[in-house]
């Protein structure tokens, strides 16, 4: 299973880079562009599948989950439970 942090940013530079002095903790991709709705439910459904966890619709409406960094320890924290 590959890292959480290397998982995520792999799959949200498909088609466009993050550059390497942006603010993880601060990014929303969302508004940034690198997910629309439909890349938005296959996003969630690969991150699922990856690491075998499963989200609430609230914490995937929450602001938390547009947020590079959070959603980073979001994942991490569901691994973990």
């Amino acid at each position: 299973m590959m890292k959480v942090s290397d998982y995520i940013l792999k799959a949200l530079q498909k088609e466009y880079s993050i550059n390497s002095s942006t603010n993880l903790d601060e990014f929303n991709y969302v508004e940034n562009g690198y997910v629309d709705s439909l890349g938005m439910i296959q996003f969630i459904v690969e991150l699922e599948d990856e690491f075998n966890i499963s989200f609430s619709d609230e914490e995937i409406s929450s602001s938390e989950f547009q947020i590079v960094g959070s959603l980073i320890k979001m994942v991490e924290r569901k691994i973990n439970q």
